[in-house]
């Protein structure tokens, strides 16, 4: 019995002494690509620019103007539509909501290239008042078209955030609602809003972050430099200018604010945990008024129009691309299925390199905070934040910098880029694989140590069943989310090395329209096959 114990104790030991070691090897690790890349940035910054700290003002004045009314905007539709989608009950309301959260999976060039099909001077809308004998004339490039990508793209996650709150809400509330006889804007305040209270702050925090460093969207439908972000002028610096100094300046201020956004954020992800904690969720049939009259028809308009201004966009995207002359030609052209190849490669490698990391990472984490290691567990947890603090673009840029003497081959540039495009989704994959490894690790410590479990031998017969599922989750979100990942290849793309949304990009940039309505379409569909995978049926009752 002693030396079982001895020979486990050993194991045990080296297990922990392995996931130790990888832990923080990818912690100095990626502390260190991002350092070589600001100092990159520093050695090549012209101390002769006369570019100064008051220069940002203006692009800072307006990111924080654009990301506020979007989130705004963004809030009060998502809670509109999520009203809609609770109350009523009608024949294929989940499939419905499915489509409408496929948007949040899309890239930000399919939606920007949908808008344009739809909105513009020459999109749907255009076509059916001309018919109608009314001239439209939208400007669609300027703060008006930012902010209506921005609503476009993230009205689907804040509907589901709501609605997610109003399932949480009590039938007793609702039935004493009922009989005090509280309608409109008393029932939302009285019964509704206490619930939604909890969970709009963080929805307003997340959509305003999204927003604030938002790229392809202000770089395509911006139309001058008076409309740019701080991300925008990172690029536009570095790509036109070669203004390194500026370059420097803005992602110091940009670094700046992403970390009161992600101070922020977290104040904001407390508060929606612990009111989510006081109230518990409501699995079986919930009991709600069932609306009647005009509120039933106000509901209904805000469904009808809400869902069509998704849909049409995005039916515009599937029309667009198999109505153009000669499809069948541009649809087998080699540029594009190079360009997807290139697309699934670089997908592959962002996935399997940010699934290793977060879970090399989850691994030690958990531990430490089973132990409660607090300063250990702050320092190693918060190196998954790093992409949301600093900028994409002091990646993309400083590896620019440092590798723009070296020949790189195709190989290289698939591994430097795909590595980079996972970094970006450290935070969110994170987040999802070390929920399930802390729940195994809770639930199941004591079996395997009673078992003599350690190593491989423990994650394949005791921690097997509880993570398998979330990671090929989080694998599959992983590749639609980088399908569509666009600010890393912007500065590393040519013509021998590209990718869809990097196609799609010189497509539009050069007036190609007839071409970029396939790659569009090709992209969608892309995306869309790892999406059909991780969706869930959801249930809204």
């Amino acid at each position: 019995m002693l030396k079982f114990i001895h020979s486990f104790t050993i194991k045990e030991n080296f297990s922990r002494f392995l996931a130790r070691y990888s832990a923080w090897s990818v912690y100095g690790i990626i502390v260190a690509i991002y350092a070589m890349s600001l100092f990159a940035l520093m050695a090549h910054r012209q101390d002769d620019s006369m570019w100064s700290v008051s220069d940002v003002l203006p692009i800072l004045k307006y990111s924080f103007l654009q990301a506020g009314l979007s989130a705004v905007l963004t809030c009060m539709l998502g809670v509109l539509l999520a009203r809609a989608f609770f109350y009523l009950d009608f024949i294929g309301k989940s499939y419905l909501y499915k489509i409408l959260s496929f948007v949040w999976a899309l890239p930000s060039l399919v939606v920007i290239f949908a808008l344009i099909g739809f909105w513009g001077n020459s999109g749907w809308i255009a076509a059916f008042l001309q018919w109608l004998g009314i001239e439209w004339q939208f400007q669609l490039y300027g703060l008006q078209g930012i902010l209506l990508a921005h609503v476009f793209f993230n009205v689907p996650l804040v509907t589901k955030y709501c609605v997610e709150s109003l399932t949480l809400i009590p039938s007793s509330q609702h039935r004493l609602a009922a009989q005090m006889n509280l309608k409109g804007w008393s029932y939302f305040k009285i019964v509704e809003l206490p619930m939604l209270s909890g969970t709009l702050p963080y929805a307003f925090a997340n959509v305003f972050l999204i927003c604030f460093t938002s790229f392809p969207i202000v770089l395509m439908l911006g139309g001058s430099p008076k409309y740019s972000t701080l991300e925008v002028a990172i690029y536009q610096a570095v790509t036109f200018e070669f203004d390194f100094a500026k370059a420097v300046i803005l992602i110091m201020v940009q670094l700046a604010v992403g970390i009161l956004l992600q101070l922020l954020m977290d104040f904001t992800t407390k508060y929606a945990f612990n009111n989510a904690k006081q109230y518990t969720p409501v699995v079986d049939m919930i009991w709600k008024p069932n609306p009647m009259g005009w509120q039933k028809k106000g509901l209904q308009i805000v469904l009808l129009l809400q869902s069509l201004l998704i849909i049409l966009p995005l039916t515009s995207v599937v029309w667009s691309g198999i109505s153009v002359s000669n499809f069948s030609e541009r649809l087998l052209n080699s540029a594009l299925w190079e360009a997807a190849w290139f697309s699934f490669l670089l997908s592959l490698i962002a996935s399997c390199s940010v699934l290793f990391i977060a879970y090399l990472l989850a691994l030690e984490t958990r531990q430490l905070a089973f132990k409660h290691q607090k300063w250990q567990y702050g320092i190693l947890n918060g190196v998954a934040t790093y992409p949301l603090i600093l900028p994409v673009f002091l990646l993309a840029v400083g590896l620019f910098l440092l590798l723009m003497d070296v020949e790189l081959s195709t190989l290289h540039l698939l591994w430097l880029v795909g590595i980079c495009n996972g970094l970006t989704l450290l935070p969110y994959i994170y987040r999802l694989i070390f929920a399930a490894m802390w729940h195994s690790l809770t639930a199941q410590d004591k079996l395997a140590r009673s078992l003599g479990l350690s190593g491989f031998r423990r994650w394949w017969i005791v921690e097997k069943n509880y993570l398998i599922r979330p990671l090929i989750g989080a694998f599959a979100l992983a590749m639609s989310s980088s399908l569509g990942s666009f600010a890393v290849i912007a500065f590393f793309g040519s013509p021998d090395f590209s990718s869809l949304p990097y196609l799609l990009y010189q497509q539009l940039g050069s007036y190609r329209t007839e071409d970029a309505a396939v790659t569009a379409l090709v992209l969608m569909l892309f995306t869309l096959l790892p999406f059909l995978f991780i969706a869930q049926k959801e249930k809204i009752k």
